[in-house]
């Protein structure tokens, strides 16, 4: 009877031991996970595939706690978007890895142009498309005594699609409000555009208006013609400052910018030969 019991207990340790041993690679695998990275700082568009240390036997699932920030696919590679802060995850099995991520927009330019020349009205664009490197600061402009009013509205020839140069004029004319004669805007503002990139100061407020007007989808043509300019296009002057066009005569056009004088500014006059002898790059969206 006692050879018996001592059996039964012999039997029942050995049991219990054999668990443990089949549990323990379970518990030391997923113990010994881990993310490279715990913190991890982009620009946005910019990317980082994160690894995990560790044997893995299983699927990882990734997830990003605000997708507007940062985004994540199945294999661990982030991608930057916005500004922000946000989360990371990896889940191996009952274990959650977290990288916590920071999207910071880019610092403004810490070098200045040595010399911009100081046209009456600046004017022409860029042969390539303009990167935020090449937008420098363009230098102060005097404001005029008078602020011309728009004489009249030009006539669309043929327009294409739904937005015709009258219905051009309207929607900029109704951002007045929105962005007043005077308003603070320099070389910090900042704005992201679908089609024209990231664009700091004169730039991202052009590319604003440009897709307030257009909207983010429309692609744009470039030239260098100025017969062919018409309202609502975006202008690009001696590679260093951006406008709207906001009408256009035989002899002049009459744009809305940011940064002259490092502020938002309506109406100002730009005659042909001034756009000619800067140089002049427009980006048309009709």
């Amino acid at each position: 009877m006692r050879h018996t019991t001592n059996t039964k207990l012999l039997t029942g340790v050995l049991s219990l031991s054999l668990l443990a041993v089949l549990a323990a690679p379970a518990n030391s695998e997923a113990a010994s996970l881990s993310l490279n990275r715990k913190k991890l700082t982009l620009r946005p568009g910019k990317n980082y595939t994160l690894k995990i240390r560790g044997r893995r036997s299983k699927k990882v699932k990734w997830k990003s706690a605000n997708k507007n920030i940062a985004t994540v696919n199945s294999h661990g590679k982030v991608t930057a978007r916005k500004a922000g802060k946000t989360k990371v995850t990896a889940k191996v099995k009952n274990k959650e890895l977290v990288c916590r991520v920071t999207v910071k927009n880019r610092k403004k330019p810490v070098t200045k142009p040595t010399a911009t020349p100081k046209p009456s009205a600046p004017g022409t664009s860029p042969t390539q498309k303009p990167t935020v490197s090449q937008v420098p600061r363009p230098t102060i402009f005097p404001k005029p005594t008078t602020i011309p009013k728009p004489t009249t509205v030009p006539k669309p020839d043929t327009p294409t699609g739904s937005v015709t140069e009258t219905s051009a004029y309207s929607v900029l004319n109704s951002l007045r409000s929105t962005y007043p004669e005077g308003m603070p805007l320099n070389n910090s503002y900042y704005y992201y555009s679908p089609r024209f990139g990231n664009g700091y100061g004169c730039y991202g407020f052009a590319a604003k208006l440009s897709d307030t007007v257009f909207g983010t989808e429309k692609s744009y043509q470039t030239h260098t013609s100025f017969d062919r300019i018409r309202v609502g296009d975006n202008i690009r002057i001696g590679n260093s400052h951006s406008v709207i066009v906001l009408t256009k005569s035989s002899g002049h056009i009459t744009v809305v910018e940011g940064n002259y004088n490092s502020s938002v500014h309506w109406d100002r006059k730009i005659t042909a030969s001034s756009l000619a002898s800067s140089g002049f790059r427009v980006y048309t969206r009709y």
